[in-house]
């Protein structure tokens, strides 16, 4: 089993309103990062809020899979986060996949992908690249459990930075795994993005995963 852990407990501060409620498509920002998880091939998926989580569950509709957890220690940064959703994954969990509750870019295609590349490469960490720099979603096998769970302020880096020989990279013709949205600037830009990925839908793809 392959859990998902959808992080999205932050402030939104630099956005100036809760990013997750943005309008995306017919639906909000969140829904859709909720909904393209629960299309994937993941078995489970957990959803981490914090910040005004009340009002944001509130407008969530629960694929059958997923589950929403509260981080009470929002304020510490994303590694909380990681730390909670690890928590609420279940026992008998194989690889924990992180996913930015802020990038409705990614795809299912995406998720898939990682997924395949993670039970082929042979490595314990599965990191997509495009042109040379890393993204995101990120796979842990569940052999990195406890190593999560102590995580500080550099998150799920530290993990990356002490296991580079356990490191499988997966090159993506997919500049999305780059994007996630901290301001009103890149929220335009990432719908802007999203209009023209929808009208490259109706001619030939030359993507890669």
């Amino acid at each position: 089993m392959i859990v998902g852990i959808i992080l999205s407990a932050g402030e939104s501060k630099r956005m100036g309103t809760p990013k997750q409620l943005l309008p995306w498509g017919n639906t909000i920002v969140l829904q859709h990062v909720v909904d393209v998880a629960a299309a994937s091939r993941l078995e489970r998926v957990a959803l981490i809020l914090g910040a005004r989580a009340e009002e944001i569950a509130g407008r969530i509709t629960l694929p059958a899979k997923t589950l929403i957890a509260v981080n009470q220690d929002f304020r510490e940064g994303m590694g909380s986060s990681v730390k909670c959703g690890i928590r609420n994954s279940p026992a008998d969990a194989k690889a924990f996949m992180l996913l930015l509750g802020d990038q409705p870019l990614i795809d299912v295609r995406v998720i898939d992908a990682l997924l395949d590349a993670y039970r082929t490469v042979g490595h314990g960490i599965v990191i997509p690249v495009y042109n040379g720099r890393r993204g995101h979603p990120v796979i842990f096998a569940a052999r990195y459990r406890e190593e999560l769970l102590s995580i500080g302020d550099q998150g799920a880096r530290e993990v990356v930075k002490n296991h580079r020989e356990d490191i499988g990279e997966v090159p993506m013709n997919v500049p999305e795994i780059l994007v996630d949205m901290d301001t009103p600037q890149e929220y335009q830009n990432a719908k802007r993005q999203a209009c023209e990925n929808a009208h490259s839908l109706s001619v030939p793809s030359e993507r890669k995963f």
